[in-house]
């Protein structure tokens, strides 16, 4: 399919529902936990490229950083040889004999005999029709091919006429899509794959697929309800109401999603969250309410109701243990910078990318195992290379390096911002500039003074619980007010209450002085 030039139809670069959709698509194909996607995938930017090829078939093309890593065939996904060298037991692997070799480019179809020639047998008697394989030779040097078969693995086995053909292969190590989008991109990280491939397990096996009838949208509607009820049982207790929709459902309803499992609104019959919760005030599980201003909010749970009997509550006990504490939705990520391209650019990172320092740690340990820098008496010690000696030029000693200094320098040499995570339960990154918690006093009618909170929500706070806080604190009067163009509520306090304001948040709810505006003149007086 890729044996000769192909041109390119256009080139789109994937936004963030797409690219979920797309992680989603190959980690159901081909077994792939959503903790290893989101690894092998972390900050970098992902593109569909459509092509024409040779035979006037149009052909979608998923990249990361124009590196193919999946192409859809005929609405069927099949793994690119850099995908597959990345994750070899994602497809099963048959072995082709080193003699026929020279049979993958021309004519890019294989004959029973040819299959048959090493033996492949235990592996084909699982296979059935258009399952995707991938193919190595007898020396198992590296994958050489990927394709699907013609034939069912059973037949293939008993086949009389050894000459029928029974695999055809669309993409191998010498065809165009390699040489242009893998090989011609990342050149030093193919040689290291080559150099470096070791023979996956002798079979194969294929995922154990449990026989499941119900459709995704029926799947997503029973999750969705069993959290909720999860939810509206374990957390949300009287003096929390009323609760906004959006709180309940961000803070409360995703902590019970299972690990490895997305909830997603939007793939369940509902659609929305305001019609989920319409059902759920139907059948006398909550009381939903709409003002006139368009806040949903739910104003009552009815613990009576027989579907939370359903619910056991000893699955949750950790999590009502730590439901409580509170982590600050922040996270501090460093760019990369063109000084430190050498070592990035070898796990696919260019300039500009956006790295947590968990990646970092895990890209700069593996460079230095990559070239074999670790001291052989002291493994805590790093002998630079002359990339390295480049980037500590600034250092007086560059011969070596402890592996925890190394780190500091490469981090001090990066841009670092901040980033907020509205939504933490979902783990996804909303890429601002952090917006600080304001604290303002200003003056009313009859020279009245009233406290102002600004950005409390950001920070998961949820506002209704902190404005009666703030009431039973001060012996005050609490407002939330909804202000015009603002994502986040206000709340007023009446009175000067900035001291209280902040020893709440920062003894109650943790968080860091850093991220709290507006106490700077309390803190002066409290050092005179």
């Amino acid at each position: 399919m890729f044996k000769k030039e192909f041109r390119i139809k256009s080139s789109t670069p994937l936004k963030g529902a797409d690219q979920k959709k797309l992680k989603s698509t190959i980690g159901k194909h081909f077994n792939l936990t959503n903790d290893t996607l989101d690894e092998f995938l972390s900050h970098k930017q992902l593109s569909l490229l459509k092509i024409i090829t040779y035979t006037n078939d149009i052909i979608k093309i998923y990249c990361a950083q124009e590196v193919a890593l999946v192409f859809d065939h005929k609405g069927k996904y099949y793994p690119t040889l850099f995908m597959v060298w990345s994750f070899p037991h994602i497809v099963p692997r048959l072995i082709l004999h080193e003699d026929l070799k020279s049979k993958i480019n021309d004519p890019s179809q294989l004959a029973i005999k040819d299959i048959s020639s090493v033996n492949n047998d235990d592996l084909l008697v699982q296979l059935p029709v258009d399952q995707c394989v991938s193919i190595c030779t007898n020396s198992c040097e590296k994958i050489i091919a990927i394709g699907y078969l013609i034939i069912d693995g059973n037949t293939i086995k008993n086949h009389e006429n050894k000459k029928d053909i029974c695999l055809k292969v669309l993409h191998f190590h010498k065809d165009e899509l390699f040489k242009s989008n893998i090989i011609n991109i990342i050149p030093e990280i193919i040689s290291t794959m080559e150099r470096s491939f070791k023979k996956a397990p002798e079979l194969n096996d294929l995922p154990n697929q449990i026989e499941d009838n119900r459709t995704v949208i029926e799947k997503m509607d029973e999750l969705l309800m069993t959290c909720s009820l999860k939810a509206l049982k374990y957390c949300i207790k009287k003096e929390m109401l009323p609760i906004l929709a959006s709180t309940f459902y961000k803070k409360y309803v995703m902590k019970f999603c299972p690990e490895g499992i997305e909830l997603d609104i939007k793939k369940t019959s509902f659609k929305k969250l305001s019609t989920f919760l319409q059902l759920l005030d139907v059948e006398c599980i909550i009381k939903f309410n709409v003002g006139s201003n368009g806040i949903a909010e739910i104003t009552q749970v009815m613990h009576s109701n027989s579907k939370f009997q359903e619910i056991n509550i000893e699955e949750n006990s950790e999590f009502k243990e730590n439901n409580d504490q509170y982590t600050t939705p922040v996270k501090e990520i460093y760019i990369v910078t063109p000084g430190l391209q050498p070592i990035f650019s070898e796990f696919l990172c260019r300039k500009g990318d956006e790295l947590p320092l968990s990646s970092i740690r895990r890209y700069v340990t593996e460079y230095v195992k990559k070239y074999e820098l670790q001291d052989k008496t002291d493994p805590s010690i790093v002998n630079t290379n002359d990339v390295l000696k480049k980037i500590l030029s600034q250092r007086k000693d560059k011969s070596s390096i402890t592996f925890k200094d190394l780190i500091e320098e490469v981090t001090k040499l990066m841009h670092r911002t901040e980033i907020s995570v509205l939504n933490t339960d979902t783990k996804k990154n909303l890429k601002k500039k952090v917006n600080n918690i304001e604290m303002t006093v200003n003056n009313r009618s009859g020279n009245k003074k009233v406290t102002l909170v600004n950005n409390l929500e950001l920070y998961g706070v949820d506002v209704l619980k902190f404005s009666k806080e703030c009431q039973h604190g001060v012996a005050a009067s609490t407002t939330i007010n909804d202000i015009p163009n603002a994502q986040n509520r206000q709340v007023q306090i009446q009175g000067s209450q900035v001291p209280f304001v902040y020893k709440l948040l920062t003894d109650q709810y943790k968080i860091p002085v850093k991220f709290i505006r507006g106490h700077e003149t309390f803190i002066k007086k409290q050092k005179k």
